[in-house]
Parts: C-alpha cells; structure tokens; sequence
C-alpha cells in the first residue's frame, strides 16, 4: 500500500515536466509557386539551422520540428527556384514585441517572386497544435477529397 502513494507523486512530477517543457512554436515552410518547385531550401532560426528540404513542390508546405523555448528574433530562407537560382531572404519576428506569450506556427512562404513572407497562426489552445487547422489545403474545395476515387 506504501507503494500507492509514491506512484502518484513520480506520475504528478512527470506530468508536470511534461506541461513546462511542452513546445511552442513551429517553424514551417511554404511554396507560394502554384506551378513551380523550391528546391534546397534550408531555414535558419536566429542563425543556427533548423531544418532543411530537399524539394517543396508547387502551393505545398513543409513542416519543421516543434520547438521549445523563447520565439526567434530572425528567421533567414536559404533556397533555389527551379531554375537553380539562389536565393536568400532574412525576417524579423515582431511577435516577441507585441505578444511574448505567442504559441503555435511561424509559416515562412516563399512566393512566387521569390520573397519570403511571415505568418503567424496562433494555436487554438494554450499548447502548440501542430495541425494548421486555420490554413487550407490543397484538396479543400474541389470536388473530390484525395483517396475516394482510387477505385
């Protein structure tokens, strides 16, 4: 019966490590091209390198890591357009100003002149939803939904 207690305590300590080191924001990429892929595309979060992609194809996005701990103050875009062209482009967050407490996605989009823009999608509750719930996808709106006409 001794051991009852202990247990939940370790389960009260664990939960409650779990709750403070849960993630914050997340940083994620978007092609803006609607027919055209970025290629080699490599984001920088206060100058240390966070994540990397190989290819985003045409009006997609892609995902980096969760992360922990205070917003970025820059955020730099290393990528190539089709074409192979290098480009580079460097964004300050003005969330840490207005909003410290900010939780949930920094959408970096790479347009179709090839600028970088920043949008914030704040999570839906006090923890960070991975799910871009308040973004569209491609599929929505059409007529069929993916995977119900492969027949």
């Amino acid at each position: 019966m001794r051991i009852l207690p202990f247990f939940f305590v370790s389960l009260l300590l664990l939960l409650s490590g779990c709750m403070s080191n849960a993630a914050k924001f997340q940083v994620n990429v978007g092609n803006g091209n609607p027919s055209l892929p970025v290629q080699h595309v490599k984001v920088f979060v206060d100058g240390k390198e966070q994540s990397e992609f190989l290819v985003i194809a045409p009006n997609k996005m892609a995902a980096g890591k969760p992360q922990k701990g205070n917003l970025p103050e820059t955020m730099t875009v290393v990528w190539k357009d089709a074409e192979g062209k290098d480009f580079q482009e460097t964004v300050r967050l003005e969330v840490n100003m207005t909003r410290p407490d900010f939780t949930g996605q920094l959408v970096l989009e790479i347009t179709e002149k090839n600028t970088v823009t920043l949008t914030e999608v704040p999570s839906s509750g006090k923890e960070l939803s991975v799910m871009p719930w308040a973004m569209p996808e491609a599929w929505e709106g059409s007529v069929s939904i993916p995977g119900m006409n492969d027949i």
